[in-house]
């Protein structure tokens, strides 16, 4: 199948340029979806804009700035290297390897806008993605039209730019790299595969032309993702296995371009990344396996490294009117829909059948890999799927033109309309399925966090530290401008396994003496310990038992231990340190719903735990009017009934199916009564276990709210400071001049 000249060939710009208007337009009602449903709880007051889809976006917001402010990313330099204070407190970390591509773009952008109307930096973060995003159709275009035709081109462009995979990820408010990924990579694959196409014909002046836009196009992606070898690994092992197959005795000249050309390419990658190895390695134990080594891996629990399943919604579903079903996502609903799917692997075959009989391209073999490669990422994460819905797109787009040009052979009538409708066929769907997805993109934080966060940053010293759960952690470090203990940039096993640990435990000393060690020493304590007593669990235990008693138990421990006096006193000195600058904890509400996580990274090596503790919730602050005394019947979503009982000695609790049917659901082990913040627990059952439930009750003034948890988390010191604020607890503060949408608590200072 073979391009046809286009006698009318300007036209071919016009309709790229119609495709890429359509594709902007398409995602401009995200704004007024986001508008109509948020109230103006969405806007930023500071700002003028709506908050940012998700937490990455706040980190390259804040690696922008620094750009924009003094030329570099990270807000210092630290010993001659760039360097990023807020991440991972106290530490930092380096801000070398961060690609700045997009946040170019983005400077570039405000300072040219700014000249003709009063813009900030935050709006064009907001708006920026939905306009890169629509340069994937020129290399789509013109990559599919080599291999096929005009209408080749046009499937595959409008499948690349709105499949649900790609279109979630650059709508307005989503500033991350994704758009300046997907089309930097198809360039630098479109031009590599015409450099080899040049270089064969033995055209001189084109080949130099494509060359030249093939090391740009390879610049530029070196810039903009850290990942960016995947691309150059998919190239390169295109361009060997094509010279491979082309090659013939007495005719190795013929093949020894793209060959050479695939071992440089090897070759410069790791020249620029000799740690690659190790990297590739590390990656691949954080996708396919909780973690590897002594601590827990955080990937894990990434929503957007959850593994898809093949479809979701049922009949819908195929056709991509239903992408998300629960917590799954569906690899052929996000890349567009059964039709495109099931017209990519049509042209898959249609390109085995050409490399089979020999009659094929570098961009069939290159296909045939991208396809492939990005085929299994998918399946291991969703987050994946962008990656894939592109070649996918190509494929189904080169079937198309195939199926288009069978038409012209035929003697059907008004052939046009039929490739028309075909098209529709084939992208409706996926527009669609985009369309319906608006709800996906509404932003994950509000007004009430934003106040909290710009509360702090008015009222608290420079220095202070916040101390939170990671996925946060980049809005609370852009938005307030202090350092935080754990972000999505610090997604180590080490902070993931003491800061899970510092919620998920009952020792309310442990848990303060936790965060004490990280927001003076960070890591350094525990590396310590670990180079003094072992990589081994039991030594995790030995930290737990001093961190959970004070100062003077944990050096008669330690005195018991075969260690010389100056290691005893410096780890001591690490483990309980004399001051530490002001930390404050916050407890976002949507913390409560994923504490099971807290268990699972943090107790499951603890000295007494040898399962995972489950800490789940069945009803999180539901709101109800309590009587002033007597019996009160409360329905749920869950199918049963809750009875508080009031009497002169305090509360009781139980829950039943029905009044008929007495059955109780759930076993209240323990009630927990808040009113006016005045605390009380109250034992339900003699014998309490694991097994067992806590009802808790909230009473302010005329409000009321009721919750019901398993006692492990209502105990915990999570469970403290969400639900009782922090009541019966000596070691946190809680700040409730700071606190709006999150709880905030100071960290008591060093005794």
């Amino acid at each position: 199948m073979t391009a046809k000249k286009n006698k009318t060939g300007f036209l071919i710009p016009l309709l790229m340029l119609a495709l890429i208007v359509a594709s902007v337009l398409l995602r401009i009602p995200v704004y007024s979806y986001v508008k109509e449903n948020g109230n103006d709880s969405f806007t930023d007051p500071e700002t003028g804009s709506f908050y940012l889809t998700e937490m990455d976006s706040y980190y390259h917001l804040r690696m922008t700035k620094d750009i924009l402010d003094h030329g570099h990313a990270g807000d210092i330099e630290k010993d001659g290297e760039l360097w990023d204070s807020l991440s991972y407190a106290p530490e930092g970390r380096s801000a070398e390897d961060y690609r700045p591509l997009m946040a170019h773009i983005a400077v570039t952008a405000y300072r040219i806008i700014s000249l003709f109307t009063d813009i900030n930096i935050e709006q064009i973060a907001y708006w920026l993605n939905v306009f890169l995003s629509a340069l994937v159709i020129i290399p789509v275009f013109l990559l599919t039209r080599e291999l096929g035709n005009t209408y080749a081109a046009i499937a595959a462009s409008i499948l690349s730019a709105l499949n649900y995979g790609y279109f979630i990820h650059t709508v307005p408010g989503f500033y991350d790299t994704d758009a300046v990924i997907s089309w930097i990579s198809c360039f630098f694959i479109y031009f590599g595969c015409m450099m080899i196409k040049k270089a064969a014909a033995k055209e001189r002046k084109a080949l130099i032309f494509h060359a030249t836009c093939f090391i740009i196009s390879a610049i530029l992606l070196y810039n903009s993702w850290y990942v960016y070898y995947l691309f150059v690994f998919i190239a390169a092992a295109a361009f060997f296995i094509y010279a491979a197959l082309k090659y013939k005795k007495g005719k190795a000249k013929s093949v020894a371009f793209p060959a050479l050309s695939s071992l440089i390419f090897i070759l410069l990658v790791f020249i620029l990344e000799p740690g690659l190895i190790i990297t590739i390695r590390d990656t691949l134990a954080n996708i396919y396996s909780k973690g590897a080594g002594l601590f827990p891996d955080i990937y894990v629990s990434v929503s957007e490294m959850k593994k898809t399943v093949l479809l979701t919604g049922g009949l819908t579903g195929l056709f991509q009117m239903k992408v998300l079903s629960g917590n799954n996502i569906g690899l052929i609903n996000a890349a567009g829909g059964l039709i495109p799917f099931a017209a990519a692997i049509a042209g898959l075959v249609f390109i085995i059948k050409s490399i089979i009989k020999k009659n094929f391209s570098a961009e069939h073999i290159l296909l045939l890999i991208w396809y492939g490669i990005t085929l299994v990422l998918a399946f291991r994460g969703w987050r994946f799927i962008m990656l894939f819905a592109i070649p996918n797109a190509i494929l189904a787009g080169y079937f198309t033109g195939w199926v288009c040009e069978q038409m012209d052979k035929g003697k059907m009538m008004d052939r046009g309309l039929y490739k028309i409708m075909l098209l529709l066929l084939l992208c409706f769907p996926a527009i669609y399925g985009s369309y319906k997805s608006f709800g996906d993109s509404l932003p994950t934080v509000d007004q009430g966090l934003g106040n909290t966060l710009t509360k702090i940053k008015n009222e608290t010293p420079d220095n202070t530290l916040l101390a939170s759960w990671w996925d946060y952690g980049y809005f609370f470090e852009e938005k307030a401008g202090r350092k935080s203990l754990f972000d999505g940039g610090s997604q180590s096993g080490m902070r993931c396994y003491f800061t899970a640990k510092a919620f998920a435990t009952d020792n309310e000393l442990l848990s303060a003496n936790i965060f004490r060690m990280l927001s003076a020493g960070g890591d350094e304590a525990c590396r310590m310990m670990l180079d003094t007593f072992g990589e081994n669990e039991d030594t995790l235990v030995l930290i737990d038992e001093l961190l959970g008693g004070t100062k003077t138990e944990a050096a008669e421990l330690l005195m018991t231990k075969d260690i010389d006096k100056s290691r005893r006193t410096e780890l001591l000195k690490l483990l309980f340190p004399e001051h530490i600058d002001q930390t404050e904890v916050l407890i976002t509400p949507h913390m409560s719903r994923i504490a099971e996580w807290f268990a699972d990274f943090g107790m499951s090596m603890g000295a007494d735990t040898l399962e995972r503790a489950k800490y789940s919730v069945v009803l999180n602050k539901v709101s109800v009017t309590l009587p002033s005394e007597g019996r009160s019947v409360y329905s749920t979503d869950h199918g049963f009934e809750i009875v508080i009982e009031k009497n002169p000695y305090g509360l009781n609790a139980y829950t039943r199916v029905s009044e008929k049917d007495n059955t109780a659901p759930y076993k209240i082990g323990k009630v927990m009564y808040l009113k006016d913040n005045v605390f009380s627990e109250y034992a339900v059952s003699k014998n309490l276990s694991d097994s067992d439930y806590c009802m808790i009750v909230e009473e302010h003034g005329d409000t009321a709210y009721l919750s019901m948890t398993t006692l492990p988390l209502a105990s915990s010191v999570l469970g403290r400071l969400y639900y009782a604020y922090g009541a019966g607890l000596t070691e946190y503060s809680f700040e409730s001049s700071l606190s709006e949408g999150a709880l905030v608590y100071r960290l008591k200072e060093v005794q």
